[in-house]
């Protein structure tokens, strides 16, 4: 979460980006349909967008550090708890999308169901830079460099 990338970016200061420094997906805050059991996240289809709940009031966004694979595999991102990244949200596919980092760059393959990336729907391989708003369901997610996650954290303030 970033109030615990906060306490790291107050304690570490401009260590923070050596001791972090690839980039990060960021799940913002915003609407969230929780699954109730890791059966319900693996095997129930996906429910469409209610846009009605809310995830914990405030700003605390989850964070997820995106390290390449040693491999040059890819980093699986969806609902089901197999994925490297975990989207505990109902109105994410179970398996929604990859991402594959090459020659310095992330891109997003095998986009499934609903996603928009800056506001497009994508439906093959689109690189992803710092910025980068991808929209699946109720959720979304942004892409971040190691500075700016540096300055973010730095600069959060939770509220109440």
């Amino acid at each position: 979460m970033l109030s615990i990338l906060h306490r790291q970016q107050t304690l570490l200061q401009e260590d923070f980006v050596a001791r972090y420094p690839t980039d990060w997906l960021v799940w913002e805050p915003g609407p969230w349909q929780p699954p109730r059991s890791a059966l319900q996240s693996n095997l129930e289809a996906t429910m469409a967008p209610k846009r009605q709940e809310s995830r914990p009031v405030g700003n605390d966004a989850i964070c997820f550090q995106l390290k390449p694979p040693k491999d040059g595999g890819l980093i699986r991102v969806g609902r089901a708890t197999s994925n490297d990244v975990v989207i505990n949200d109902l109105t994410a596919s179970r398996e929604q999308f990859s991402l594959r980092f090459e020659k310095g760059r992330w891109f997003l393959v095998s986009p499934q169901g609903q996603l928009t990336v800056d506001g497009k729907s994508v439906s093959d391989l689109v690189e992803l830079k710092s910025g980068s708003r991808v929209v699946l369901g109720d959720v979304a997610l942004v892409v971040v460099s190691a500075e700016e996650m540096a300055a973010r954290a730095g600069a959060f303030r939770p509220t109440p």
